[in-house]
């Protein structure tokens, strides 16, 4: 036997960590970004029955993050515990949770901002004659009280945040402006829900202006909220969603009873099903749950699901606050909050999937002429790329794809295949389908020789479980190892890597290598706007726009940048990319952008970020210039394909979606 692992006394203790080490590792869990840092001070100030909400940034808010209000501020009384942990007025005991109707309780945030940043806070309370300025340590310990002058409210400035975790600091530097989009995107959702209070935010950098981010007013609906943070223009299309109660069939789709009781209401407001309104990305989609921002997957999930049975490039705006008994939503699921678990889940998705349905289908006979004009042009194109694409057409008629070879084409074909030893022990096609059946059968059964077999994946098998095998098991190198066994079907690739044979389809491949090879050099021809277009965006997306013109340069938008004008139209648009019929506008910038926002700092692989209509485009133009099926290939042919595979990112379907290579046979199935 093995002799056991000495250890010492010391390791076999187990002794308290420290406080202070404590707090720093929990702080950093309640803080995670910009985001939660941004959102925890502005709900404070929304539970101090602020009216006015100023949140400066500066420098993205790396250097600098203060949200002021004018709210009730902070009695003197209260300082000491302003900055330590688990210190709130909000709950006495565990119970007070079911009754809560504020934004925050946990009493974390300022605490854990004070272990991650350099924190202080001027307040002024309504019972007081004059402000405090107040600095705190990291532990949360108040440290300096001096009076100052002040309005009724506070203000808090959060300074060098995460300057205490190093790592976090620096991934925080690299995806900097990520995270700023975030931050601003869950402020949009404050912005949104927050009636009769005016929310203004602003960022600042060196040597420039602020520059103006958001702003509302105190209006007193919803809509007219929406207009301030995203234009008149977005106002468009979008329609109220009454509560409707739903049929028997969707409550029998949920397992809900017949009788059930709806004891739940909401305001939500959604774009109509029009292929003219929709966006390009679901980037303006808010959840609520009793004016609680927060995160709701499966509703969301459920609007996008069906929003596509009627328009399938799209997605709609949502605004959607559901307004529940407070003892039917358990808030206290996450540090920040998000995610809320409800006990009317099923109740609440089949009301929403019946109300969507009941709305969009009364929508679906109401054309508007633009829209006609539209899907004329648009049918237009489509039968004009019909006329002008044989390849496609040679494609669409073409020989069996992989997964619907005939017996009888095997056996025809497999006699035009080089014949080594091992390939030669099949003879007949029957010989094969009784060893892929067999393949299943050992690769469960605990032999020897089931360890040696790598690929488990069926041919019937779900694409993405096969492309998953194949990331796992193939690397660049397997390509130029592939020993060519020959074509098959004038449309596949036979291969063999060690006891492994490989299909590859001929077309998809060599589609695939000109797609990539197209959206990395492609740079589209820009066509001269007669006038110049004013794009009405928002502060976040103008922010990207400017910062990454070169990108939509590349993809054939040009634009004049006035960087004095008021935010939000300081863009104006003096060139759209034009390649034979296909045409372009704002919602394909809007896209780009969207593609821009949500990778950051993670296209590590430098692709050149595309609209999907450019992709498309591009997909196209490989598509038609690629070797087809039914195309006799040589011995070079062959290798020249294969080889190229170990030249693409994604070498394992192409544009369209088809499959390029699957495993086909494992060779220590058969028996000599």
């Amino acid at each position: 036997m093995d002799e056991p692992v000495a250890t010492t006394e010391k390791s076999k203790k187990i002794t308290a960590i420290n406080k202070e080490t404590v707090h720093r590792i929990c702080s950093g869990q309640v803080v995670l970004d910009l985001a939660i840092a941004i959102k925890e001070l502005v709900e404070n100030s929304l539970d101090s029955c602020a009216t006015v909400i100023d949140v400066k940034l500066i420098d993205y808010g790396k250097t600098c993050i203060s949200v002021s209000d004018n709210g009730s501020g902070v009695l003197e009384r209260d300082f000491e515990g302003l900055g330590l942990k688990h210190h709130t007025s909000k709950l006495r005991e565990f119970t007070d949770l079911t009754e809560v109707n504020t934004f925050g309780f946990r009493g974390e945030a300022l605490s854990s901002l004070c272990a991650l940043s350099e924190l202080n806070i001027v307040t002024r309370h309504t019972s007081s004659e004059h402000g405090f300025k107040l600095e705190f340590d990291r532990n949360g310990v108040l440290i300096k009280k001096e009076p100052c002058a002040r309005e009724k409210g506070t203000t808090v400035h959060v300074r060098n945040i995460f300057k205490n975790l190093p790592v976090r600091a620096k991934e925080f530097q690299k995806n900097l402006k990520k995270e700023y989009a975030r931050a601003i995107q869950v402020l949009y959702s404050y912005c949104l829900v927050s009636t009769g209070i005016k929310i203004t935010c602003s960022n600042s950098t060196l040597g420039k202006s602020p520059n103006l981010v958001v702003a509302t007013r105190n209006t007193h609906n919803v809509l007219d909220n929406i207009n301030l943070v995203f234009g008149k223009k977005s106002l468009d299309g979008i329609v109220k969603l009454e509560l409707q109660s739903p049929d028997e069939t969707t409550l029998q789709e949920y397992n809900l009873p017949n009788d059930i009781a709806i004891d739940f209401d909401w305001e939500c407001y959604v774009s109509d099903c029009s292929h003219t309104v929709g966006r390009s990305s679901p980037d303006r989609q808010f959840f609520y749950v009793n004016g609680r921002p927060c995160d709701l997957t499966k509703i969301s999930k459920l609007i996008n699901t069906v929003y596509h049975k009627y328009n399938n490039k799209q997605y709609p705006f949502v605004f959607f606050n559901i307004n529940l008994d407070r003892q039917c939503a358990d808030v206290n699921v996450t540090p920040d909050k998000r995610t809320i678990f409800v006990t009317q889940e099923r109740l609440i998705l089949a009301t929403v999937k019946f109300s969507l349905i009941t709305k969009w289908n009364k929508m679906q006979g109401n054309f508007t002429v633009k829209t006609l004009t539209e899907l004329n042009s648009g049918l237009k194109r489509t039968i004009s790329s019909q006329h002008n694409d044989p390849p496609a057409k040679r494609l669409q008629i073409s020989t069996p794809t992989s997964h619907d070879v005939e017996e009888s084409d095997i056996q025809t074909n497999i006699k035009s295949m080089k014949k080594p030893a091992d390939v030669e022990m099949m003879i007949s096609i029957a010989t094969i389908k009784e060893k892929l059946n067999e393949k299943k059968n050992i690769i469960s059964a605990p032999t020897s020789t089931a360890k040696k077999i790598k690929y488990r994946v069926q041919m019937e098998d779900k694409q993405s479980d096969a492309e998953k095998e194949l990331q796992r098991e193939l690397t660049k190198d397997s390509f130029d190892q592939m020993e060519i066994i020959g074509q098959f079907n004038l449309g596949f690739i036979i291969a063999r890597l060690e006891d492994d044979l490989f299909i590859i389809d001929q077309h998809a491949t060599d589609e695939k290598f000109r797609f990539e090879k197209l959206s990395n050099e492609t740079k589209l021809k820009t066509q001269k706007l007669i006038v110049p277009k004013s794009l009405n965006f928002s502060a976040v997306n103008e922010t990207i726009l400017i910062e990454h013109q070169r990108i939509f340069e590349d993809n054939g938008f040009t634009f004049n940048i006035n960087e004095e004008a008021e935010s939000g139209k300081k863009i104006e648009l003096v060139g759209i990319p034009v390649s034979g019929y296909w045409q372009f506008d704002q919602k394909d910038i809007e896209e780009l952008i969207f593609l821009i926002r949500e990778a950051g700092n993670e296209n590590k692989t430098k692709d050149i970020y595309r609209p999907s209509r450019v992709r498309e485009m591009l997909a196209s133009r490989a598509c038609r210039s690629a070797v087809m099926i039914g195309t006799a290939l040589n011995l070079s042919d062959m290798h020249k394909l294969i080889t190229q595979m170990a030249q693409m990112h994604n070498p394992w379907n192409c544009p369209h979606g088809r499959p390029t290579i699957r495993h086909l046979l494992s060779l220590l199935l058969i028996k000599k």
